[in-house]
């Protein structure tokens, strides 16, 4: 049993062992979950990052294609130039018109000598000296290149010619041509309005707040949407991040935001185009991705502890149903089944403990059956202990008298013996009536007061209500023959007594034997109950035996007594109005 105890103590439940396998399950559920969610916040950012990157790579080729139109168109106007046989004004004039009508971003094309006269414009006459116009950057880099390379000014304002001040970029080149019949080294220039590149870069989307900027070469500003107040120190712009870095991306922070910085080449200006990504913005959508994921993979663990749970309810409640009803098998009580309930295992396991406890009643029943029976024989072995006795002592005391001449006394004695055996006999019961075991006793009790010269009295005082109930034959006699024999031989004549009564009390029978003998010491009272009867080999011992055997422990003789002051038995049965069998 201890064994088996601690056996259960260290072993765990079938429902926390098929829990603890989903709950480990879910665990690796987790973190290949959590390797999954990580790698997809990677895979996310760098997904952003290579959309902002297309997206300015997109502006960049729109803003490529603008700026190749704008050399087609002075590379076609140069060529004209160059092939003409004279480079007349009018002729010249003609074509510059042209050409401007047919482009709405062009404010002005031109024509200069070497020192900066105008030979031919669409924009009017001259409001700088040919001295100031050869100063200008546009200019010197044209007039000094060996070919006809084109060159990018910065955005700035044009006022050289009269009545004009546009926001312009001038792309300017070399150019030869024909005048007077000499060929001559000038300088063709167009402004092309800034709005045109202005609005190619704003049309390119890098989120809420995302913007591209353009730079040149020395990473001053070419363009920037918010340019105006850059220069007025009203806002300011990271140039330090994307300085010395023609291609590529970097991350850089500003007014307390992460941005992401995509920096490309614009074709044949050697520019770069800066793509400016707030990374908060670009990657919105990853928290919310990751949220939903995490979401999920949290109702999905939930689910599946629950599951866990319900499962490891469903297939551990028939075991544990098979555990209760074994724990009241052990308990004693082999009146339960189990309902078969379960997996098939469980259903055959709980079949085949059925199977068991009907074996086990079937056995207990015999094994009852055959302790009634020994419980028969025991009775008739101890009944047939007394009456021997009551005989023996009997017979006796009537041969002593005839032999003494006192054959009327021996006669009374053999009426009172054979009312005593009738009464013994009972046709072969074994439990009579109250009032039958008091004339028995009352009969037993003239025998001995004859036998011992009355040398005590008695009084038989029953309760009317105990007259019909039911005891176990020959219980008292054997009480007040112990009474005499013991509690009585040395009192002198007409000095002891015994009173023998019956009543009911907490609804059991109480049968009481008491005498004014010398009483026992207390170690004795403790132990007549558990040890054989002197000399005569039967007594209360065997009464007591008697009554537990029939009716159970709660039943039996209790013994009060004190030296020099008698005895007392109470004799406790059920109150029965019928016999038991």
């Amino acid at each position: 049993m201890k064994a088996r105890a601690a056996a259960g103590g260290r072993g765990q439940s079938l429902q926390m062992v098929i829990t603890g396998f989903f709950m480990v399950g879910m665990i690796l559920l987790l973190l290949v979950s959590v390797s999954l969610v990580t790698r997809l916040n990677v895979l996310l950012e760098e997904n952003a990052m290579e959309r902002t990157r297309q997206t300015v790579d997109q502006g960049n080729a729109s803003l490529g294609v603008y700026v190749n139109t704008m050399l087609e168109t002075m590379d076609y106007f140069g060529n004209l130039v160059s092939g003409a046989s004279e480079a007349s004004p009018e002729a010249l004039g003609t074509v510059m018109a042209f050409l401007k009508s047919s482009r709405k971003d062009v404010a002005a094309m031109a024509l200069f000598s070497p020192d900066g006269r105008l030979l031919v414009s669409t924009a009017g006459e001259l409001s700088k000296s040919p001295r100031e116009v050869s100063s200008y950057g546009w200019f010197q880099k044209a007039i000094r290149a060996s070919t006809a390379t084109v060159y990018f000014s910065s955005p700035y304002v044009q006022n050289i010619f009269a009545g004009q001040y546009a926001w312009v970029i001038t792309l300017s080149r070399r150019v030869e041509y024909l005048r007077d019949g000499q060929r001559e080294t000038g300088v063709l220039m167009a402004d092309f309005n800034f709005t045109a590149i202005t609005s190619l870069c704003e049309n390119i989307s890098l989120g809420k707040s995302g913007y591209v900027y353009l730079v040149d070469t020395e990473t001053e500003l070419v363009y920037h949407p918010q340019q105006q107040l850059i220069y007025a120190g009203l806002k300011r712009e990271n140039l330090d991040a994307v300085r010395g870095q023609v291609f590529g991306r970097c991350r850089d922070e500003l007014d307390g935001r992460e941005r992401l910085l995509i920096i490309t080449t614009v074709d044949y200006t050697r520019w770069r185009m800066v793509g400016v990504a707030y990374l908060d913005e670009i990657l919105s959508i990853q928290p919310e991705l990751i949220r939903i994921t995490l979401s999920v993979l949290l109702a999905g663990v939930l689910l599946s502890m629950a599951v866990a749970t319900l499962s490891g309810a469903y297939v551990s409640k028939p075991i544990r149903m098979l555990e209760q009803v074994m724990s009241k098998v052990e308990a004693g009580n082999l009146e339960v089944s189990i309902q078969e309930q379960g997996f098939a295992e469980i259903r055959s396991l709980s079949r085949t403990f059925n199977h068991m406890l009907i074996r086990i009643r079937r056995l207990m029943d015999q094994i009852v059956h055959e302790q009634e029976v020994k419980r028969l024989h025991e009775l008739n072995a101890l009944q047939a202990q007394i009456n021997p006795h009551f005989l023996y002592n009997t017979l006796d005391s009537i041969v002593w008298m005839e032999e003494r001449g006192r054959g009327r006394e021996a006669i009374v004695m053999v009426t009172a013996l054979a009312r005593l055996f009738r009464i013994s006999i009972s046709k072969g019961r074994n439990m009579i009536s109250v009032r039958e075991e008091l004339e028995h006793v009352r009969n037993y009790l003239i025998i001995q007061q004859m036998r011992f010269k009355n040398k005590f009295t008695f009084t038989i005082s029953p309760d009317p209500d105990t007259l019909e109930l039911r005891t176990i034959k020959l219980i008292v006699q054997p009480i007040v023959e112990n009474a005499i024999q013991h509690g009585l031989e040395e009192y002198p004549v007409d000095e002891g007594l015994v009173e023998i009564s019956s009543s009911l009390e907490d609804g059991d029978l109480i049968l009481r034997v008491r005498d004014n003998g010398g009483g026992m010491p207390p170690a004795q009272v403790a132990t007549i109950l558990h040890t054989p009867a002197g000399k005569s080999g039967i007594g209360v011992k065997n009464v007591h035996e008697r009554i537990q055997l029939t009716f159970g422990r709660q039943y039996g003789l209790t013994i009060r007594s004190a030296l020099d002051e008698g005895t007392e038995v109470l004799i406790r049965l059920p109150a029965l109005r019928e016999a038991i069998e």
